[in-house]
């Protein structure tokens, strides 16, 4: 394997080298994926049960579905208000205002005074 020396590329360089890298991961998860399916596919027909049974026996490691966008059901979603005081409080802007939050709110403050980015 060939090494790149990072340190030598420009800010740009640096960015389409990480758009370069995450397609290609993304290719060879997608390559990886379909070879385990495959190999999975042929033991349990070998085995002499249908993918379909197999799919349903494989329900109690999967968990239940969970309704919702993609980012809710992986705990994924953006801050979007960060409290200054202890900033691991955070919210994403949805739902009921953090309790925290609220408190500053309750005190006068406005709520876009703690927007992370905010101007």
């Amino acid at each position: 394997m060939t090494e790149v020396d990072v340190g030598r590329l420009s800010y740009a360089e640096l960015l389409a080298l990480r758009a370069k890298l995450d397609r290609e991961i993304e290719d060879k998860r997608g390559e990886e994926l379909k070879v385990l399916a495959d190999g999975f596919a042929k033991k349990v027909q070998a085995a002499g049960f249908s993918v379909a049974e197999a799919m349903g026996a494989l329900r109690p490691y999967v968990g239940p579905a969970i309704p919702g966008n993609r980012a809710a059901r992986n705990g994924s979603l953006q801050v979007l208000y960060r409290d200054p005081a202890n900033p691991e409080n955070t919210w994403s802007g949805r739902g009921r205002a953090a309790r925290w939050l609220a408190d500053y709110e309750a005190k006068g403050h406005h709520r876009n005074e703690f927007r992370v980015g905010s101007f």
